[in-house]
């Protein structure tokens, strides 16, 4: 029987994607916005053991760079998400990378996205992610996006 994991992957020094998208969101009239932070995402699929399989995959360093990231298999916190995808076949990279060079023969399918957590003053804080998200944090041409 198939799991599914959400892998979280955040830098542990600062993010300067993410630092410049806040300071642009904030000059195109985003007031409300306190944080933004960026999160690499995954979402796993796999024919295997919970543990076993959490162990190994934080030790593949295409996904995880001991030196300058680190991981959760919790969800980040904030007042709002935004999780954003590429619109094709997001992940199918990443698949064949792990399966074909790392042996990772147990997953089933991957998911590859970034999350953006905001920590906002705001009383519809799903709105104003939503508004984000059209005008600065996704390109609607080629990606897609939930408010989590």
């Amino acid at each position: 029987m198939s799991k599914a994991f959400e892998l979280f992957v955040t830098l542990k020094i600062p993010d300067t994607t993410a630092i410049t998208a806040l300071q642009v969101l904030k000059s195109m009239g985003f007031s409300e916005i306190n944080d933004l932070r960026r999160v690499d995402y995954y979402r796993f699929l796999v024919d295997a053991d919970a543990e076993s399989f959490k162990n190994k995959i934080v030790k593949a360093d295409i996904i995880v760079n001991a030196n300058k990231h680190s991981c959760s298999f919790h969800v980040p916190g904030g007042s709002s998400r935004l999780l954003v995808r590429d619109i094709e076949n997001p992940g199918e990279g990443i698949l064949k990378t792990l399966k074909n060079r790392l042996g990772f023969n147990e997953i089933k399918k991957v998911e590859k996205g970034t999350l953006w957590c905001f920590d906002v003053s705001s009383k519809d804080p799903k709105k104003l992610a939503e508004k984000a998200a059209k005008e600065l944090l996704v390109n609607e041409h080629f990606q897609e996006y939930e408010v989590l």
